[in-house]
């Protein structure tokens, strides 16, 4: 019934995008969000929890509890926008969307090497693999095959732009490896504590398990990395931090450097989190497994 439920919301967001003016359908789901955070619930309680542990010694309890309401009421609007974007037309994903130059992306790409762009869940982070598309860009990225194949081949295509695949990671290394020798642009988030490989580094002031595997690909076949990120601004808009390409330590033992590495990449996401913590998923359970030894070895879950 959940999955059902689902498929029928994003059909019914698809089918109204068209229909409804953006200030209207925006101020829908700010609402929807609101009314989510009120129900208490598991994910509600969690975003309080982690607001405390990392902003409690500098934020007034009314203060977490209004971040905490803001980051159900733009998880709405975003929910929102990623519809609407990519439906809209060229004109208006360019009045609506600004970014940072893209000329170092454009750089790294004609190499031919393809590039690694890491992002984070902030602001409307689904826009970015059919934004960068619409630049011009042979993307790729890769997610979570989800149970239910119906609700899965949705999403999926939502996801996708002109030339862009998106494919879950079960598929393995090696396809990922061949799309990046094709040239492509692979996009992949880091900001979640998910069961692949991964070692701990500092995120937000605390070790937080990351994936280590696409920087680990940089260091070893020496592929340009980005970090992407994008907010939400209070007129609407959107903006894209494009960040790199992130220079990769290599003056200790590998496995030193891929924690220098991912400690490098970590902030550059918490930066932009810091900038609009209403914007990160705090539900998520970031920190929910501790370091196991002293290296950043994955440790069991908590």
């Amino acid at each position: 019934m959940r999955y059902a439920l689902l498929r029928g919301v994003i059909r019914g967001v698809t089918g109204i995008v068209g229909l409804v003016p953006r200030k209207a359908g925006l101020a829908f789901f700010a609402v929807a969000g609101n009314v989510i955070y009120s129900i208490p619930h598991a994910d509600r309680k969690r975003t309080l929890t982690h607001l405390r542990s990392i902003y409690g010694g500098r934020w007034s309890e009314m203060k977490i509890r209004t971040v905490a309401r803001g980051v159900y009421r733009e998880l709405g609007k975003n929910f929102y926008d990623a519809f609407y974007l990519a439906r809209a037309k060229p004109e208006i994903v360019d009045r609506l969307i600004k970014t940072d130059p893209l000329e170092p992306v454009r750089s790294a790409y004609a190499e031919g090497r393809g590039c690694i762009m890491i992002t984070a869940h902030t602001g409307c982070f689904e826009m970015l693999l059919p934004l960068f598309s619409n630049f011009g860009f042979r993307c790729f990225a890769i997610g979570k095959k989800l149970h239910d194949e119906g609700l899965d081949k949705l999403i999926s295509r939502e996801r996708s732009g002109n030339d862009s695949i998106y494919m879950d990671r079960s598929e393995g290394t090696g396809k990922i490896l061949r799309l990046l020798r094709e040239g492509r642009m692979f996009g992949v988030l880091i900001d979640q504590d998910i069961s692949v490989e991964g070692v701990f580094a500092d995120f937000l002031g605390k070790p937080a398990n990351t994936p280590s595997g696409p920087v680990k690909m940089a260091m070893r076949f020496d592929i340009p990395l980005f970090v992407v990120t994008t907010a939400r601004q209070r007129n609407n808009t959107h903006y894209v931090y494009i960040n790199g390409p992130v220079p990769m330590e290599n003056s200790g033992t590998a496995e030193d450097n891929l924690v220098k590495n991912i400690g490098t990449v970590n902030r550059i996401i918490c930066d932009t989190i810091e900038r609009y913590p209403e914007q990160w998923v705090w539900m998520h359970r970031r920190w929910h497994r501790k370091p196991a030894a002293e290296h950043g070895t994955t440790g069991a879950a908590t």
